[in-house]
């Protein structure tokens, strides 16, 4: 491996170092396998599986960015859960919504066509990529 390489690789994991991340799904799969890759890029991740645990998490973490699901505890409770992070943190933290809407029923969520509806960074298609998640991520926080 080249030296430029290695020093691309060491600053963009220092970049991520210590930035706080709330992962919100009920999937435990899917909050145990991104909360390692994010943990390797540098990212101190904080988990939640449910709306009650993600808006307490939110509100006493204070986390950089928060990545979460539209279906949370099987219902849409996301886009509220959403708006109540937003409500309670700001516009200075970012909320990436996950959803595999689209691939189901051909919808395609835009924040910026509602922004008080969908108080959200970006909507991002399930299954989502760790290198996709990443680079949402690092933008959300830029």
């Amino acid at each position: 491996m080249s030296f430029l390489v290695v020093a691309a690789e060491t600053e963009r994991v220092a970049m991520a170092e210590g930035i706080r991340v709330l992962l919100i799904d009920d999937d435990a799969d899917f909050i145990q396998l991104n909360s390692i890759i994010l943990a390797v890029e540098g990212f101190q991740v904080i988990t939640a599986s449910s709306y009650g645990e993600g808006l307490e998490k939110a509100s006493k973490e204070r986390p950089a960015v928060v990545v979460m699901n539209v279906i949370v505890e099987n219902s849409d409770q996301g886009f509220s859960l959403a708006r109540d992070i937003h409500y309670e943190l700001g516009d200075s933290v970012p909320v990436i919504m996950l959803s595999s809407v689209e691939m189901d029923t051909g919808y395609t969520f835009k924040p910026e066509d509602h922004p008080d509806y969908f108080p959200v960074h970006c909507f991002i298609e399930k299954p989502v990529s760790p290198t996709l998640l990443i680079e949402e991520i690092t933008k959300a926080i830029s």
